[in-house]
């Protein structure tokens, strides 16, 4: 697994998980940054439906079962915190079993509390 695989699948590409080997860890050294407007950018695409909460909740297990991805503040504060909440979207999603099945209204739950981050 490569940073392009990894970048295709932050991107949306759902169908990409099942092509790249989940067993490769060669490339934990290389980050992938996250940003809350990508995971406003799958909600949107789960309320559009472009996909099914299936692929939704596989997108966002990908992301944090794979240690690859990361992300920084842009206004580079010193703040481990940050993005916390973003991550808790992230953590609800890819464990719709636990956290609840993802739903329009759960959706546009998440969408707004990632409005505080603005346009990052």
């Amino acid at each position: 697994m490569n940073i392009l695989d990894l970048n295709k699948i932050l991107k949306g590409n759902v169908e990409h998980i099942d092509e790249v080997d989940v067993t490769d860890v060669a490339l934990f050294e290389n980050n992938v940054p996250v940003y809350p407007k990508d995971v406003k950018i799958m909600l949107l695409k789960y309320l559009a439906d472009n996909i099914s909460s299936d692929d939704l909740s596989k997108w966002a297990e990908f992301l944090c079962l794979r240690g690859e991805y990361s992300c920084s503040n842009q206004a580079d504060t010193i703040d481990e915190d940050f993005y916390e909440d973003m991550w808790d979207v992230v953590q609800a999603l890819s464990a719709p079993e636990i956290d609840g099945v993802i739903t329009k209204a759960r959706a546009q739950q998440y969408l707004a509390e990632l409005d505080k981050y603005n346009n990052e």
